[in-house]
């Protein structure tokens, strides 16, 4: 490439850059006062460098360098009633040949439908292209891009839309010429905030009063086209680099909330120490360079999510995060004649045909023959009829054997979608509640916790909650008995346990199956405890082993408890059990999920985790067993609760919303064993005073 030569400068120029270049910014004021001229002449003086090349911009009352990594101060978010929704919408490559400004449009129509009181876009434009990737841009300078989103970048009424700079938007900060392409965007566009660079914080108040610590938000892009495998690793060891020190975790500006992007994909971490903690979907495809990489990003989930925070009357709040999978259109960036009506009705049939196989991809001169079953010379003549109207076909290249045509290829004017009919985007919605691994007849069971959940589902109007298994502790096949850790352990007296104290409330059924505690009693004895359990208790359904399924309307749950073990990225396993067993299994009966949403649901890791990869929804359970000997010798700490899911299909079938909310009880767990383990301790000393008086009788 060639190098660009160095703008030549005034001395006030100069002087200028050099007070920036200290630390990428400065005062207008102090400017003002050093080199005696005054404000308004600071700014002119500005814009005359940039004209030059070098990329200024002004932000309130202070000058930055182009190349300056910018940290926004945090913005107090007055919240007027009790209620805040925010939208966040990543990784949009606008300038690429891989955007996806239909999907992006939509996501727009969606928020405003949903309530959205303010958007948080982290990652906006393609980034600099490199000479071997600049096939994948149709916008190749930063001029060109800035131009490019303020003309088309989506506008709305009700909200305004905050920009944080990710991976691609700081590609344009690494040289002399650097340009900070967000705050240009923003400076022409009223309705975009610009929020500094990689991360912002959003401080969530009912008042301004100083008083009182409202939450905190924080939005960070973290990531790029390189990532692992494993799609809650990147975001896990953000959130731990967040706690440097004990003290951070009590501290005032503490992240209650946090949002990543980068991933490409939806992922709910939360109940660690980040309450709230997920990843977000990006609304792009994924480019070939980035396909060709050893460790490339799989291809991402397209999509928005949506934050709903509600406060109670004593300032407590609570957080439920929903996803909204958006699809993607091949070459959305650029024009379709198909989408012309007044264009279309001009052309006959064969020549509509033939516009669709080219916008398509090119094709040769006997793949069109053979797709319109027409003679070589007919489609030649239907090619030359279609010139002649304005259609710019591009004729097949000299020494082009097989004589390939191509449409030129166009890019959007503006952006645009229909309009959603949401009656029919948003046409039905299944609710259910979910339990796991409550280990009856272990010590640090919670039954407390356990029945709080049923009245919870009950409150919320929940009719069927699904138990991901290990209902049980089962037999004695660890040492836990021989430890003083277990309450019960025969097969008889667990059953009857089960069938006394498990929740029954009235309207709710539990689809249940065994988890491997609970299938111990088959290894040994062939004795099926929950088969027993169920012909009791009619509102338990047993659905099997270790895996069960069940099909409402054109929803399939699949129940499954897996030995997980206790590897740190919790994806990891949810993400192989997808590849190399649920997708398989989709392909074989393809009829059977062909139109349909899957769930699984999996009990036997109890952590928390959620995540929508590769259209599959995969939650794994929280666990309703405190903290056992087991757990505490592995240097861990489980995540107790329960959750509520929420799964919307459109009148075809396709996923359209999905929530779920993980209700935290650590506290309350380790509160709890705490307690029991101390009433223990106290019934033996009792018992061994009364063995040492009966003693000293005798």
């Amino acid at each position: 490439m060639t190098k660009t030569k160095d703008p030549e400068l005034t001395a006030k120029e100069q002087q200028l850059l050099d007070l920036l270049a200290k630390d990428g910014k400065c005062a207008i004021k102090e400017i003002s006062t050093t080199m005696d001229i005054s404000a308004s002449g600071v700014v002119d003086l500005a814009q005359q460098i940039g004209d030059k090349g070098i990329s200024i911009w002004k932000n309130g009352k202070e000058l930055y360098l182009g190349s300056t990594q910018v940290e926004a101060a945090p913005e107090d978010v007055v919240i007027k009633s009790n209620e805040l929704k925010v939208g966040f919408i990543a990784d949009t490559i606008l300038g690429s040949k891989y955007e996806q400004p239909t999907a992006l449009c939509q996501a727009f129509q969606i928020a405003e439908h949903e309530g959205v009181d303010l958007m948080i876009h982290l990652g906006v434009s393609a980034g600099k292209p490199t000479p071997a990737k600049k096939d994948e841009f149709h916008k190749l300078t930063a001029k060109e891009q800035i131009a490019y989103i303020v003309a088309n970048y989506p506008k709305s009424p009700k909200f305004k839309t905050r920009f944080i700079s990710g991976h691609h938007d700081m590609q344009w900060r690494k040289d002399k010429t650097a340009v900070n392409i967000l705050a240009e965007v923003c400076a022409q566009r009223d309705d975009l905030l610009y929020k500094g660079d990689w991360q912002a914080n959003f401080r969530l108040r009912r008042s301004l009063g100083a008083d009182i610590r409202w939450p905190v938000l924080k939005a960070a892009y973290h990531g790029g086209d390189d990532t692992p495998y494993s799609k809650s690793y990147p975001v896990q060891g953000f959130a731990e680099n967040l706690v440097q020190d004990v003290e951070d975790l009590f501290a005032d500006d503490m992240s209650d909330i946090v949002a990543v992007a980068g991933q490409g994909v939806f992922c709910d971490l939360s109940g660690g120490k980040i309450e709230h903690l997920f990843s977000m979907p990006g609304i792009r495809m994924v480019s070939p360079s980035v396909m060709k990489k050893k460790r490339r990003s799989v291809v991402p989930t397209i999509g928005l999510a949506i934050l709903t925070i509600k406060f109670d009357k004593d300032g407590n709040f609570f957080v439920t995060k929903k996803g909204y999978p958006l699809s993607s259109i091949k070459r959305d960036y650029s024009e379709k004649i198909s989408d012309d009506e007044a264009a279309v009705k001009k052309l006959n049939d064969d020549e509509r045909a033939v516009i669709n196989l080219l916008e398509d991809s090119p094709k040769s001169l006997g793949e069109i023959s053979q797709a319109l079953n027409r003679s070589n010379k007919s489609v030649v003549d239907i090619i030359a009829s279609l010139q002649k109207k304005g259609m710019a076909i591009k004729e097949p290249q000299a020494g082009d054997a097989a004589k390939t045509y191509r449409l030129l290829i166009i890019p959007k004017s503006k952006f645009k979608a229909s309009k959603i009919n949401f009656a029919d985007y948003f046409h039905t919605t299944l609710e259910e509640g979910a339990v796991s691994d409550t280990h009856f007849g272990h010590h640090s069971e919670l039954l407390e916790i356990l029945h709080g959940a049923y009245d919870v589902f009950a409150k919320r109007g929940i009719k069927r909650v699904n138990h991901g298994g290990d209902i049980t502790n089962g037999p004695p096949k660890h040492a836990e008995h021989l430890n003083g850790e277990v309450r019960e352990f025969r097969a008889t007296a667990l059953t009857n346990d089960v069938i006394a104290l498990y929740p029954a409330v009235e309207g709710i059924t539990t689809d249940a199956i065994a988890g491997d505690h609970d299938r111990w009693f088959q290894d040994m004895t062939g004795y099926d405890l929950l088969d027993q359990v169920a012909k009791v208790r009619k509102d338990i359904v047993y659905r099997g082993v270790q895996q069960g399924e069940k099909q409402q309307d054109r929803f399939i749950t699949l129940l499954r408890h897996y030995n997980w073990g206790t590897g740190y990225a919790r994806s990891y396993k949810p993400q192989q059990v997808i590849e190399d067993g649920i997708l398989k299994e989709m392909d074989k009966e393809a009829a059977l999920y062909r139109g349909k949403v899957v769930i699984v649901l999996s009990g036997g890791g109890h952590v928390f985790c959620a995540m929508l990869y590769k259209g599959i929804i995969f939650i794994l359970l929280p666990c309703l067993q405190g903290k056992t000997g087991f757990i505490t010798g592995l240097g861990k700490l489980s995540d107790v609760g329960f959750i509520i899911y929420s799964i919307t299909h459109n009148k075809s079938g396709i996923l359209t919303r999905f929530s779920i909310e993980f209700f935290d009880r650590g506290a309350e767990a380790l509160a709890l064993v705490r307690q029991k383990t101390l009433q223990r301790e106290q019934k033996r000393l009792d018992a061994l005073k009364v063995g040492l008086t009966h003693l000293k009788k005798t």
